[in-house]
C-alpha cells in the first residue's frame, strides 16, 4: 500500500507542475452543473448520438491533439469517461478513478477502487443534489463516488457467483442503478479439473442513493444441475452462461430494461442465450425473449484440443456484445435495434420482441460482426454498424467485410458502406476492422479501428473526412511512458469542442497501450463558408 501511495504522490506532483504550465487550477473542485452525457450510450436509449457537439463536417479537420494522459501501466484500459464542463472522469485497470482537468489533463483528485475498473463511468444526482459517479469492477462490485471530492459514498457486491464481474457500464435512471453481470468463468473453464459451469448472467437494480438491492433477474431462470462427470470425479453442470456484457438500455415509456446476452457455457443450452430480453424495470420480471442463435454452447476450453470442458458440438459463440438501441423511424414509430457478433443486425418491435427486419453484414465470428456498439442518427433515419470480422472462430469460406455500414432504421436497407483501409503493413499484433463502439453527431460518425486509426465519417455519405493514427508513443501530461495501439471496446467520446479516445487494447492478441488522447478544435481557424 505504501508503494502505491508513493506513486500517487509522485503523480500528483507531476500533474500539478503540468497544470501550472498550462495555467489551469487543478486544486479547484470540478464544475458539476452540466455533463455531456447521461449514460454510456449518451442517452437512456443507448443511441450513441451526441447532440452536444461543436465538431461538425465544416470544422472536423481542425481537430488537434491537445493532451495525452497515461492510464497506468496496464496495456488494456477498459473504462469510458463521463465529461463535465471542466472535468473528465475515467477509470483504469489498476482500479484508479481519475478526475482530470478537461483542458489540460492535470489531476483534480483520484479514488482507489482496488480492482480493475472495467466499465464506463456515469453520473447521477442524489436527492440532496450531490453528483455521484457510478461504475463497476472486475471484482463484481458497483461503486458510487462523490464527483466533487472523490470520496466513496457506497460500494455494493453485486455478484452471486465467485467469477462474476461487471463489464457493461451501469445505467442510472430516476434513482435506480441497473448493473449487468458477466463472468470470468468462460475462461476458467480452460482448467480441466474445474466443474464447468454454474454462472448465470443477470441484471440487478440498486437504489442509486445507497446501493441497496431492489431486485435481481437471472437471464437463465433454471438453476444449474449436475449433468455428468469427467475424470471420474469432476462434475459437469448446466445450464450456464448467457452473460450480459453491455450496458442496459432503458425504455421509460414502456417501463422496460433491454439487454443482450451471450452464449451458454455448457449444455443443456437455454432459450435465453444469444438473445435480446425485455425486463420490467419495476420488479425484474421478464416480459419477452427473442433468441437469435439457438444451441450456442461455448467456452474457451473449446479453443484447446479435446478439452473435457468443451460442450459437445460447440456453438459459434455469437454474443450480443453491443447493447440494444431504442430509436424512432422517420415516420415516428418506435423500434429496437440490435447487432450481433454473427454480423446480423435486427429491427425489433419493442412491445413484443417480434422481428421486423434482419440483415447480415460480413461473416461474423468469435470477434467478428458487431462487437461493442452501434449508433443512430434519427434525423437522417440511419443506423450505423461497425464490422470487425477478425479471423477467429468458424468463419467458413465467407470473405471478411470490415468497415462501417449505414442502414435504414425502418427497413434495414443499406444506404451506404465504407470499407476500412488496411494499415497493418509493418505493424505487429495488428488487425483490420472496426470493433469499438461508435459515436454519432448531427452530421458525423466517429470510429476507432483495430489498427489504431481514428476516423470521422460524413454521416450522410460515408466519406472519410478526417483521420488520425494513434499507433505510436506519446508524451503524457503525467510523465509516464505512454503507448497507443489497437482501438477497441468503448470507442470515442465527444464533449463540445473536444474528442476523447483510449488507444491501446492488448486482449485478443492485439497491440496494447495506455493512452487517453484528448483532441480539441483549433481556435484560430476560420470555419466560415466565405
Amino acid at each position: 500500500m505504501g508503494d502505491r501511495l508513493d506513486v500517487r504522490a509522485s503523480l500528483i506532483v507531476i500533474v500539478i507542475l503540468s497544470a501550472g504550465a498550462a495555467s489551469a487550477d487543478c486544486t479547484a473542485p470540478p464544475n458539476l452543473q452540466h455533463f455531456y452525457s447521461e449514460s454510456w450510450g449518451i442517452d437512456s436509449h443507448n443511441t450513441r448520438f451526441q447532440p452536444q457537439s461543436d465538431i461538425s463536417r465544416a470544422n472536423v479537420t481542425a481537430l488537434e491533439l491537445e493532451w495525452v494522459f497515461a492510464l497506468g501501466e496496464s496495456m488494456s484500459p477498459h473504462s469510458y469517461p463521463v465529461v463535465s464542463d471542466d472535468t473528465v472522469f475515467i477509470g483504469t485497470p489498476s482500479g484508479m478513478l481519475y478526475a482530470l482537468d478537461r483542458d489540460t489533463g492535470c489531476l483534480r483528485w483520484s479514488f482507489d477502487a482496488e480492482s480493475n475498473i472495467r466499465s464506463g463511468v456515469v453520473q447521477g444526482r442524489s436527492p440532496e443534489g450531490r453528483v455521484l459517479l457510478y461504475f463497476g469492477t472486475a471484482s463484481g462490485h458497483a461503486y458510487a463516488v462523490d464527483a466533487a471530492t472523490g470520496d466513496s459514498v457506497w460500494r455494493t457486491d453485486v455478484k452471486d457467483h465467485p467469477f462474476a464481474l461487471v463489464t457493461g457500464t451501469p445505467h442510472y435512471a430516476d434513482g435506480q442503478l441497473f448493473v449487468a453481470l458477466s463472468s470470468w468463468e468462460v475462461g476458467v473453464a480452460m482448467v480441466p479439473f474445474y466443474g464447468c459451469c454454474t454462472f448465470r448472467g443477470s441484471i440487478v437494480a440498486l437504489n442509486a442513493d445507497d446501493g441497496t438491492l431492489q431486485w435481481r433477474t437471472h437471464v437463465i431462470p433454471d438453476e444449474p444441475q449436475v449433468t455428468g462427470r469427467h475424470f471420474i470425479f469432476v462434475e459437469k453442470w448446466g445450464p450456464s452462461g448467457a452473460p450480459v456484457w453491455s450496458s442496459p438500455t432503458i425504455d421509460a415509456e414502456r417501463g422496460l430494461v433491454y439487454v443482450g446476452t451471450g452464449e451458454n457455457y455448457s449444455r443443456p443450452a437455454s432459450a435465453t442465450s444469444d438473445a435480446i430480453i425485455a425486463i420490467d424495470r419495476n420488479n425484474g420480471d421478464i416480459r419477452w425473449v427473442q433468441q437469435y442463435t439457438e444451441l450456442d454452447a461455448f467456452n474457451l476450453a473449446c479453443v484447446l484440443p479435446s478439452h473435457p470442458n468443451c460442450p459437445e458440438n460447440p456453438g459459434p459463440d455469437l454474443d450480443f456484445g453491443a447493447p440494444p438501441i431504442v430509436a424512432r423511424t422517420e415516420a415516428g414509430e418506435a423500434i429496437l435495434l440490435a447487432g450481433q457478433k454473427s454480423g446480423g443486425v435486427y429491427g425489433i418491435d419493442p412491445d413484443t420482441g417480434e422481428r421486423l427486419w434482419e440483415v447480415t453484414i460480413g461473416r461474423g465470428g468469435y470477434l467478428g460482426g458487431v462487437h461493442w456498439g452501434m449508433a443512430v442518427n434519427e434525423r437522417l433515419g440511419l443506423l450505423f454498424a461497425p464490422i470487425s470480422d477478425i479471423a477467429a472462430g468458424p468463419t467458413g469460406d465467407v470473405a471478411p467485410a470490415p468497415g462501417l455500414y449505414a442502414l435504414d432504421i425502418a427497413t434495414g436497407a443499406a444506404r451506404w458502406s465504407q470499407p476500412i483501409d488496411d494499415n497493418c503493413a509493418n505493424r505487429e499484433l495488428c488487425a483490420v476492422g472496426l470493433s469499438a463502439a461508435l459515436m454519432a453527431t448531427d452530421d458525423l460518425v466517429f470510429a476507432g479501428a483495430l489498427d489504431g486509426m481514428l476516423y470521422a465519417y460524413d454521416a450522410a455519405s460515408g466519406e472519410v473526412l478526417w483521420r488520425y493514427d494513434t499507433w505510436r508513443d506519446f508524451e503524457s501530461v503525467n510523465g509516464l511512458t505512454t503507448q497507443g495501439g489497437a482501438i477497441d471496446v468503448h470507442g470515442p467520446m465527444i464533449a463540445g469542442d473536444m474528442l476523447f479516445i483510449q488507444s491501446g487494447y492488448g486482449s485478443f492478441g492485439q497491440r496494447g497501450g495506455n493512452a487517453l488522447l484528448a483532441f480539441k478544435l483549433a481556435t484560430t481557424t476560420d470555419f466560415s463558408d466565405d
